[in-house]
């Protein structure tokens, strides 16, 4: 007897949703020295260990980042989610000096070393998406699966007078120099890169704003951003990442934004065009922050892919 797939398919939708959610996951906030930086990491679930990598943003941290997806992907893997070095609750740099992507990527390899792990899915936002990309090049046997999200750090430039748009954005929306002396200050300028800013995501903004003005961190985005160069800035992916995408053999996921000026589709693709082999989606209605602005959808997105 055959059967209507597309009946079947709306019984089994039917179904899942008349079944209670899962328990919400535990989530454990712990310290491990990583490379001699106390480290502070977020860690539910078990199965196959996937570690979500934050971006470098004042006030950003791996909690701030990763509240939503933690819980979510703990139902079917390992989650840890880093503070990085100079972040969050993690130690600073004892020179005072902010840490660079390139040199931070060491730290997370530190980090993956103390707790033992052999092998690793790595999804990085921002920043953090270079720095996945890079140790799955590096570590070919360590990383099997890697997912870019929305990163300007990883993507190719656009080329001429295309860039100017977005490389304005991006000057508006870190602009440390001049937009985050206050709470207030801060709060408006880092608007831009969510279309939602809901609350409770502001609420951990503002705290760890706070945070930030004390431990120094806000003077060390400051000293970097005096030195920052746009040109030098996207060509350290050209020099060290581009290039190697395509015979690396951890298989690439690039989750973009769709509504991110700062980091325009456009870029995305021109990732994917770097890295044929890769599987891409674009998440309307999202600015930088696309896992806080779309959690569903990017967490059951990523989280299908991982599973894939």
């Amino acid at each position: 007897m055959k059967t209507n797939p597309s009946v079947d398919r709306q019984r089994l939708k039917a179904r899942d949703a008349a079944r209670p959610p899962p328990p919400a996951a535990t989530v454990k906030e712990n310290y491990v020295v990583a490379g001699g930086i106390r480290t502070r990491y977020f860690e539910a679930g078990s199965g196959p260990v996937v570690i979500l990598l934050h971006g470098s943003s004042l006030a950003i941290d791996a909690w701030s980042t990763w509240h939503n997806t933690i819980p979510a992907l703990a139902h079917d893997f390992r989650v840890l989610a880093p503070d990085l070095v100079g972040f969050g609750l993690s130690d600073a740099p004892v020179d005072g000096k902010h840490v660079p992507r390139l040199e931070r990527r060491h730290h997370v390899s530190a980090f993956i070393e103390a707790l033992g792990i052999t092998r690793c899915a790595l999804v990085g936002h921002s920043e953090g998406g270079f720095i996945a990309a890079m140790l799955a090049v590096e570590n070919p046997g360590l990383v099997d699966k890697v997912v870019v999200v929305s990163s300007g750090a990883t993507s190719p430039r656009l080329g001429g007078n295309e860039d100017h748009a977005w490389q304005a954005a991006a000057a508006a929306a870190y602009n440390v120099l001049e937009g985050c002396d206050t709470e207030e200050d801060f709060l408006r300028t880092n608007a831009r890169l969510s279309t939602k800013n809901p609350p409770e995501f502001v609420e951990l903004l503002k705290k760890n704003y706070r945070l930030a003005c004390k431990s120094g961190q806000l003077e060390r985005f400051r000293q970097a951003a005096r030195k920052k160069d746009d040109t030098e800035y996207t060509q350290i992916q050209e020099d060290h990442l581009l290039p190697h995408l395509p015979t690396m053999q951890a298989k690439l996921f690039i989750a973009w934004s769709g509504c991110d000026e700062t980091v325009p589709v456009a870029r995305g693709i021109k990732l994917l065009e770097r890295a044929p082999q890769a599987d891409m989606h674009i998440f309307a209605n999202a600015a930088h922050m696309v896992m806080i602005d779309r959690p569903r959808e990017f967490n059951g997105v990523v989280r299908d892919w991982l599973g894939s």
